[in-house]
């Protein structure tokens, strides 16, 4: 995998160095066409530096040489806005704040400075300075929807509801902004207002696909709120059952609540209703449509009008933890126990020690969230980290555990605890054991081609059942036709069937679909072996050495390198 490198503060220097040297561009000096070249050498030096570790990802040395450009030429709006964006990009508040009331100084339609002085503004509740520093069209598609959202939320606190309501209204963007926009203009309305028009506006979200969870919180609570306990119920009942169920977080909250007769105790100030609005522009829209840096820009802000948004932070940690691992984990970090989201930032921070090969610290981290949280996900989470890792032994407790804690109903909506039970017999040579959960997931999902090639295969590896397993395996592969593994398997029944021609077009196959399967590449190499083409049996076996086999493949492809395919048996 291309990982992108990092220049040291020495390189650094160097290349400015050399920069500084260079002839300026006769044409750079343009401001018009937002060349950020021109006034002198040292310009230049600092926007290439600044715009060379934009290119590897480098967020501090991004934000500290653009803002050092900027500071050589305030004129240069291009250049303004750059420096702004890295700052912000970079976490780093006091800067951001600075530069944007000299941006905005300098240039009063540059939407970014305005879109962080209204936020500043806006997250201290002065509605009025909020208003004025937003009242402004700057022509930027992408801030001004968050710039018109807390504009409206200020109007809306300062008594003009009216005024309000057309800003949603007119919410520019996107047509998911839009609804949106029209959500929080039923929220606005409230319990006090025309109920029947916000339910309305509600349901429109959701045949729209927007913000499904947000928009049945924002339902329950104007149910609640209105004194339709029994419909709020209802509501999130629903949203629970088709999400599989929720350990913890706003929606068990207030389940938890309505479920005791309780109405549902939260309300959202301004600040967190514009705060998960832009977070889900971001998470929902931008981010979908591969649009990262708007993304970050909105889920900064996010954070900023309402720190306590951990889901925003969830978000944004996700959206830079490839190039900024240190700062995902420390946002995941910044996330207490006692958050709604604290098991997903647990899961998330372990997972980012697995990326780094850590598998230690990773385990460390999911056996303590086990500990300290004990619900079905952190369970889940060891049990699926444990048969990854091939520790079948300590994986099967945990799913042995979580199968039975769950009722039928439980099982037929999520047969993936059922499914890996059987792996662990299997592997843990429990076979009968293992051959009652297969079926029992088939029983459920007949057409579940995941359960289907695993006991097939396994059948035929066995040599057992090896008409059945044939079958089983045909119709995983008419489920699952791209499935490297899944081909794989069918290949692999043909080899132990005796027909190698067969067998060789399908493992050809199946190496195509999953190039880095030690297993499938191995598998191709014995075919081959008996088709009498050594030669290529031999290389297919050194090239799945490169694959990470598993111990007892690796032992048997170094005896086929040395004796052939008789070495070992099979």
């Amino acid at each position: 995998m291309f990982r992108k490198f990092l220049l040291s503060a020495g390189a650094l220097a160097l290349l400015s160095a050399c920069a500084s040297t260079s002839t300026t561009p006769s044409n750079s000096a343009s401001s018009s066409k937002g060349a950020p070249f021109g006034k002198n050498a040292q310009i230049f030096s600092d926007y290439l530096i600044g715009s060379y570790s934009n290119y590897i990802a480098d967020a501090r040395n991004r934000s500290e040489f653009y803002g050092r450009a900027f500071e050589e030429d305030t004129s240069d709006m291009g250049l303004a806005r750059r420096a702004l964006t890295a700052a912000w990009m970079d976490g780093d508040i006091d800067k951001t704040l600075d530069l944007a009331k000299s941006v905005n100084k300098a240039h009063p339609k540059e939407a970014f400075s305005r879109s962080v002085l209204g936020a500043k503004a806006f997250a201290a509740g002065d509605y009025r300075k909020a208003s004025n520093i937003l009242n402004y069209d700057t022509g930027d598609i992408t801030l001004q929807s968050a710039i018109d959202l807390m504009r409206a939320w200020s109007e809306h606190e300062l008594g003009n509801p009216t005024e309000a309501e057309d800003l949603l209204e007119d919410l520019s963007g996107w047509a998911y902004i839009k609804v949106l926009g029209q959500v929080q203009r039923a929220v606005m309305d409230g319990p006090e207002g025309d109920v029947e028009n916000s339910l309305t506006v509600f349901d429109l979200a959701d045949s729209a696909g927007v913000a499904k969870t947000e928009v049945a919180l924002s339902r329950a609570r104007l149910l609640s709120a209105s004194g339709n306990q029994d419909e709020a119920l209802k509501v999130l009942t629903e949203l629970d059952e088709e999400s599989g169920g929720f350990d913890s977080g706003p929606v068990k909250n207030y389940l938890d609540e309505l479920q005791a007769n309780q109405p549902i105790s939260e309300t959202l100030s301004p600040q967190q209703e514009v705060s998960w609005t832009m977070t889900e522009a971001a998470s929902g829209f931008f981010i979908r449509n591969r649009a990262f840096d708007v993304a970050e820009v909105y889920l900064r802000h996010a954070i900023f009008i309402d720190p306590n948004n951990d889901k925003a932070k969830i978000w944004l940690a996700a959206l830079v933890e490839e190039d900024r691992q240190d700062e995902a984990l420390r946002l995941f970090r910044s996330i207490k126990d006692d958050s709604d989201f604290a098991v997903s930032a647990r899961l998330s921070e372990a997972n980012v020690f697995f990326d780094r090969d850590d598998d230690a610290t990773a385990m460390k981290i999911l056996e303590k969230a086990n500990r300290d949280f004990d619900n079905f996900t952190t369970r889940e989470a060891l049990g699926r980290a444990r048969l990854i890792r091939e520790n079948y032994k300590d994986a099967l407790p945990i799913y042995d555990a979580l199968v039975n804690s769950m009722t039928e109903e439980e099982l037929k909506a999520n047969t993936q605890p059922l499914y890996f039970r059987a792996i662990c017999y299997e592997r843990e040579e429990q076979w009968d054991k293992a051959v009652v959960d297969f079926k029992k997931v088939l029983e459920i999902d007949p057409d579940d081609a995941d359960a289907l090639n695993y006991l097939g295969y396994t059948w035929v590896d066995r040599g057992e059942n090896l008409t059945q397993a044939f079958e089983m395996i045909e119709k995983a592969v008419e489920e699952e036709p791209e499935s490297g593994a899944i081909v794989d398997s069918l290949g692999w029944a043909h080899y132990k069937l005796g027909r190698y021609t067969q067998a060789r077009i399908n493992l050809e196959k199946a190496v195509e679909l999953t190039p880095d399967s030690a297993t499938i590449i191995d598998h191709l190499g014995d075919v081959y072996w008996k088709l009498g083409r050594f030669r290529e049996a031999g290389y297919q076996w050194k090239r799945a050495l490169d694959y990470d086999p598993t111990d007892k493949e690796r032992k048997d492809i170094l005896a086929k390198l040395k004796g052939g395919l008789s070495a070992v048996s099979n």
